[in-house]
């Protein structure tokens, strides 16, 4: 999916060559021996031998030159690495047995050409080795293979082996480096010990010790003419007053009536404050409705109870309750029924809450609205009156399970985080290329291979090994949910107002099933059971297509013309709405992916004569996608419920054969012009959610620095203000504030590709793809605080955002139609809003997120030099900053100081024992 493409290959996807792919036969040793014993004996040893090597030896990855202005073989973009291999002393024999084997010592030369390999994940395919000794094999997607010549002779003690090798494509930040290489010899292979990552104390961060350190001259540009700034210490100290400067930002903003996201509408009621301390009381006249135990749950944590003398707390529904929309909220008419329905009315007073509504959702909001107003260093809520009703019907949160899983408390975590900042859609990518993760009855193989990697060339018992997930077999990257997990999910979603959407991606992205089904194959084919064993078979064998997807993989896309391919689908689409019945929460919308098969089926038997027996029905196709996603979406209609898909896919279709409604992701990228297919598919009347890569996907780097965990395809860096700062209405004119993955200036022409008066998008959603995020911290994160920025967005359109102009217009870093409005104060206007949100989310929201558990990133602070002084300053202005002078212990910061010898920066929790990743400098201060 979207997570790990870079978008350079998908412009020059079927330029780029076809990736040949060599059997997968394990290479074995031969050891010639007269007996059985012998050659238990001699396998003993050869495990004894890949123990202590796994062990041993010490292997570290060099990023040498992170772009080359001339590649060999002619690539049109590549990168030079190298892996060193040191085995520090020889390898000896365990106790096998008493014969004299036993006591032998198996010399490093021993290890001749064909008794080892070293696997490892590389992101992009490497194309060549510039090593007369070892070898380097692509094999499939990221996984690749180190293999000795025959010259090499064996290890000498101490001895640094280095390979240097070519890749295609660009990785730039540490965490695209993959851990876990693993050496194998024979059918047997252990993970290397010193490939793994550790965590680092202070911070709690994947520290990589086998990667060497990175820098800014050779290992942070992506081309000759990247002007992506690398972002130290002093870069974000004038960030992070950029953002202050005219917003009277030395006084801290009053935020005591304030709360995320922010209400439509507010007003300070002459009365006196609200003890929290007293709690409520629920009056005779209140209802009960969907969600209000959790309601209650989450208010009880925050210190807010229900005590039999506290404040009188009314919630009311009434079907009368008034429309709160003006010309802040955008949304077609089609689209005013449901943010209506998420309407309310809160009211606080030291006597007396009243919450008012129209739906049991609006009174779940209000009464996260009254969370939302506490802060835990306070036992007072101002008098507030408060109506409030959202921007986008959809405000949504896509977690992607398939390519590295999270666990079950991870999802249950998360989900009151989300309705707490009131977004109502949980999207889970369940399926992917690397794995399978919701258990579908009556298809076990699905979860029985599909959902574990490990070493098995084959593929009959769990798929390759991929994205660094090792080969253990237990592994926190692999797993899957059991239906009864699933159903647990479902149901507190629901109970906190969260729709979940399914996504089982199809048909690329598709290996993981594709796999499964391949070894149910050969399982019931073994049986003599061919019927059976073809029944869900989404592989034809007769089909030769040579492709290479987007993640280099040869094999990932399911063949759309077999019947058994639609059998299958047809098949998981009911057991996946039968588990939502049983859950007592209606499948509404399932999300089919429908995107990446450039190149399968060309030399399909079955495609081929498909098109010759349907070539009326196929007429006005752009691609046989297309005719897939036509099919899949009339099935999931005609079963009652609404496809979803990514607009590249669903792009392929002919409209008037796709069933209404239909919603599409729009994620194309605005620097190329990608507001003009988003435009396309919304003045079709689709129910378009805006998923823009430069600023919804959390799997990119914070900042454009190497430790910052992320993909860089994209986008460098996505902090939590361009979140902030994003005009999802008007996705053309952030030409005007935005550059490139490359920090250039781009142009957005929607002269010719406007929006129809009265159309407008469907929702907003965050993206959190996981090839780079390998544990449930990590998830949390790259997901906080820049999630608290989105749900601000998405329910809140701020003043100083550009309304869309239906007449088009080229916008570009040389127009000036955000900086002119708003009397020429649109900037300001920003940087106060900004100040609010920031002040909000420091003293209300991240004390709440400690107290969760959850795992928020902390900003490293900024350093600057005024007067011959240190001056060190944050993003948020109650952070707790430290540093650290030579070798000696971490001080805290108060004040300018006379530059020192200063090792590191870094800021705190407060009160806390958790720190940012230092901040860093290149050169002298």
């Amino acid at each position: 999916m979207k997570g790990k493409i870079k978008w350079q290959r998908m412009k020059t996807a079927l330029a780029c060559g076809i990736v040949t792919v060599l059997p997968l036969t394990p290479v074995l040793a031969i050891l010639a021996m007269p007996s059985v014993q012998a050659a238990n004996t001699a396998q003993a040893a050869d495990s004894s031998v890949l123990n202590q090597l796994a062990d041993k030896l010490q292997l570290s990855y060099t990023l040498t030159a992170s772009h080359l202005e001339t590649c060999p073989a002619k690539e049109a973009q590549c990168y030079r690495s190298a892996i060193e291999l040191t085995l520090p002393a020889q390898l000896s024999s365990d106790k096998l047995s008493s014969d004299k084997l036993s006591s032998d010592k198996l010399s490093s030369e021993e290890l001749n050409h064909g008794d080892w390999q070293i696997y490892f994940s590389q992101l992009s395919p490497v194309y060549l080795v510039d090593s007369g000794d070892f070898s380097i094999e692509h094999i499939n997607g990221d996984l690749h293979k180190i293999t000795p010549k025959a010259s090499f002779r064996g290890f000498v003690a101490n001895q640094v082996y280095r390979i240097e090798f070519y890749s295609k494509g660009s990785q730039i930040t540490r965490s695209e480096f993959m851990p876990n290489f693993f050496v194998a010899m024979g059918d047997k292979a252990q993970l290397i010990k010193s490939t793994q990552t550790r965590l680092d104390k202070e911070t709690g961060l994947a520290e990589q010790d086998y990667l060497a350190p990175f820098n800014a001259d050779k290992q942070f540009l992506l081309a000759k003419n990247d002007n992506t700034p690398f972002v130290d210490g002093p870069y974000l100290a004038e960030q992070y007053q950029a953002l202050t400067a005219d917003a009277n930002a030395d006084k801290a903003p009053d935020i005591s009536g304030k709360l995320i996201p922010t209400p439509l509408h507010s007003q300070s009621l002459n009365s006196a404050p609200l003890s929290l301390a007293k709690g409520y009381r629920l009056t005779a006249a209140t209802v009960d409705f969907k969600g209000r135990q959790a309601a209650f749950d989450y208010l009880d944590s925050l210190g807010f109870s229900a005590k039999d003398r506290g404040t009188p707390l009314l919630l009311q529904l009434d079907a009368q309750a008034p429309n709160f929309a003006g010309s802040e909220v955008s949304a077609s008419e089609t689209n005013r029924h449901e943010l209506k329905n998420e309407a309310y009315r809160l009211t606080v007073t030291a006597e007396q809450i009243s919450i008012r509504a129209s739906s049991d959702t609006g009174l779940f909001y209000g009464l996260q609205s009254l969370a939302g107003l506490i802060s835990l260093s306070d036992d007072q809520l101002v008098a507030i009156d408060i109506q409030d009703q959202p921007r986008y019907a959809f405000r949504g949160l896509h977690i992607d399970l398939a390519r590295n899983f999270h666990s079950l408390d991870f999802i249950k975590r998360i989900i009151p985080q989300l309705a707490a900042y009131k977004i109502n859609k949980l999207h889970l990518h369940l399926a992917d290329d690397e794995g399978w993760r919701l258990a579908i009855p009556g298809l076990p193989e699905l979860t029985d291979v599909g959902a574990k990697r490990c070493f098995d060339l084959t593929e009959q018992t769990c798929l390759l090994p991929q994205l660094g997930s090792g080969i253990a077999e237990v592994n926190s990257v692999d797993g899957y949910l059991t239906v009864a997990q699933y159903q647990a999910i479902l149901q507190l979603a629901d109970a906190h107002h969260i729709e979940v959407i399914p996504s089982l991606d199809m048909p690329g992205h598709s290996r993981a099933a594709i796999k499964s089904m391949e070894a149910r194959y050969h399982h019931y084919l073994a049986k003599g059971d061919k019927t059976k064993a073809e029944e869900f078979l989404l592989t034809e064998f007769a089909d030769k297509t040579q492709y290479s997807s987007l993640q280099y993989y040869h094999d990932n896309t399911l063949n759309v013309c077999l019947p058994s391919t639609y059998h299958f689908i047809d098949t998981v689409i009911d057991e996946v709405k039968k588990m939502h019945q049983a859950a007592g929460v209606p499948l509404v919308h399932y999300h089919i992916g429908a995107d990446e098969t450039a190149g399968a089926w060309v030399d399909s038997p079955a495609c081929i004569a498909m098109h010759q027996q349907k070539a009326d029905e196929l007429a006005g196709l752009h691609s046989l996608n297309g005719y897939f996603i036509e099919r899949v979406a009339n099935m999931l209609a005609e079963k009652g419920i609404i496809a979803a898909g990514w607009n590249d896919g669903m792009g392929e279709v002919r409209p008037e054969n796709m069933p209404a409604p239909v919603q599409s992701n729009a994620w194309s990228l605005i620097s190329d012009n990608g507001h003009q297919i988003a435009h396309k598919q919304v003045n079709l009347g689709w129910k378009v959610v805006i998923s823009t890569p430069e600023v919804t996907y959390f799997d990119f780097p914070y900042e454009s620095h190497p430790d910052e965990r992320g993909n860089h395809w994209a986008s460098r860096g996505i902090d939590s203000f361009k979140v902030f700062s994003f005009m999802p209405d008007n996705l053309p004119a952030h030409a005007e504030r935005w550059h490139n993955s490359l920090n250039q200036p781009f142009v957005s022409d929607d002269s010719h590709s406007q929006l129809k008066p009265g159309h407008s998008f469907y929702g907003l959603q965050g993206h959190l793809w996981s090839e780079m995020v390998q544990s449930d911290e990590q998830a949390e994160y790259m997901l906080f605080p820049r999630m608290i920025a989105l749900a601000e967005r998405a329910w809140h359109k701020a003043p100083w955002e550009l309304a869309y102009d239906y007449q088009g217009k080229v916008y570009s870093q040389h127009t000036q139609h955000f900086a002119s409005q708003l009397k020429g104060q649109a900037e300001q206007v920003l940087k106060q809003d900004w100040q609010n949100f920031a002040a909000i989310y420091a003293n209300k929201v991240q004390p709440k997120l400690a107290k969760a558990g959850i795992f928020y990133r902390i900003a490293p602070p900024g350093i600057r030099i005024e007067n011959q002084q240190l001056v060190l300053n944050s993003l948020y202005l109650n952070a707790e900053l430290e540093y650290q002078l030579d070798s000696g212990p971490w001080q805290s910061y108060r004040q300018a100081f006379k530059l020192n010898d200063v090792k590191h920066i870094r800021a705190r929790v407060r009160d806390g024992a958790r720190y940012s990743r230092p901040s860093t400098w290149q050169g002298t201060l």
